[in-house]
């Protein structure tokens, strides 16, 4: 059996990246630069390969350098949750959940979700990232997140992922109140008007495109929800959002819905985790959480 990478050399070539040279990444360890120097010249003869190139402004990954890297920071994250499930189990730690998920999630369940976990694991980590999902797959692949909520659509790539649906939401159109177009009934109306959407390649949203366009509208994309609304409220542009976020988002006060008579496809979100990445404890008491508050929530909620 050829020889592995030791641990020491995984986290050496993991700061000398953060740092961006193996001069920053020594005085960040506190250790020599010869000293990590002959560490990455070991990890290189280990592997076989050149995994940096040294220029007078820092270091670059080679090509070899960058497919290693992705592999060693899933290797660092796993051995790290090991570490935190251990210490679950011994009772000096309750674990950590890292998860991301679509602004629907957000805008409902979210705090009733939390709230319930908290009332199970008091002390446990919890740490979220709200996005599309086609910005979540990357730090999901990468360990970094547990797991993942998102819309689906044939062109997410599920192949390295468990996928679970949860449930399915019903759109609408969102305007501001008074917009000149918020009596419009059908889609052929807003053809000329200008939008507003989440920036992503992947999911609902991409799918909708081949619904809503070609139109002679401008289009805007944006992965920020908080832009997205601003527009909306003080730049007169149109979105589209599950029908079940205009309460929270407050639709009686500032915004209204369309009276779409042609309605909007339903999109499906789901669960999604790594098939070769066992869950934690931690995890999986934080899934069995929200799938209670999917069960529960009306997700066909549709605004007036």
């Amino acid at each position: 059996m050829p020889h592995l990478p030791k641990l020491r050399q995984l986290r050496v070539f993991q700061e000398i990246i953060r740092c961006g040279s193996i001069r920053a990444a020594a005085k960040a360890l506190g250790q020599s630069q010869p000293a990590l120097t002959r560490t990455i010249r070991e990890l290189e003869t280990t592997l076989g390969v050149a995994l940096l190139t040294r220029g007078t402004r820092g270091v670059a990954l080679t090509e070899s350098g960058k497919a290693f890297a992705v592999r060693m920071r899933f290797i660092l994250e796993e051995l790290q949750r090991a570490q935190e499930e251990l210490n679950q189990l011994n009772a000096h730690s309750q674990g950590k959940v890292a998860f991301g998920f679509s602004s629907l999630i957000a805008f409902t369940i979210l705090p009733g979700v939390i709230g319930e976990f908290r009332n199970r694991r008091p002390f446990a980590g919890v740490s979220f990232k709200e996005a599309q999902l086609s910005s979540l797959i990357p730090p999901l692949r990468e360990g970094q997140l547990d797991f993942a909520i998102g819309t689906m659509s044939s062109d997410v790539p599920l192949s390295e992922f468990i996928e679970e649906p949860l449930f399915n939401a019903a759109f609408c159109v969102l305007a501001r109140k008074g917009h000149k177009l918020a009596s419009c009934t059908s889609l052929q109306e807003l053809r000329n008007a200008s939008w507003m959407l989440p920036e992503t390649n992947m999911g609902y949203y991409k799918r909708l495109e081949a619904y809503l366009w070609p139109i002679d509208g401008p289009l805007l994309r944006s992965d920020s929800v908080a832009s997205i609304l601003n527009m909306v409220l003080h730049g007169d542009h149109l979105s589209v959002i599950a029908s079940a976020s205009a309460k929270p988002l407050g639709i009686d006060d500032q915004f209204c819905t369309l009276p779409i008579s042609d309605p909007l496809p339903e999109a499906t979100y789901s669960l999604i985790y790594p098939r070769k990445a066992p869950l934690t404890e931690t995890a999986r008491l934080m899934i069995d959480t929200i799938r209670r508050h999917c069960k529960k929530y009306d997700w066909q909620n549709i605004a007036e």
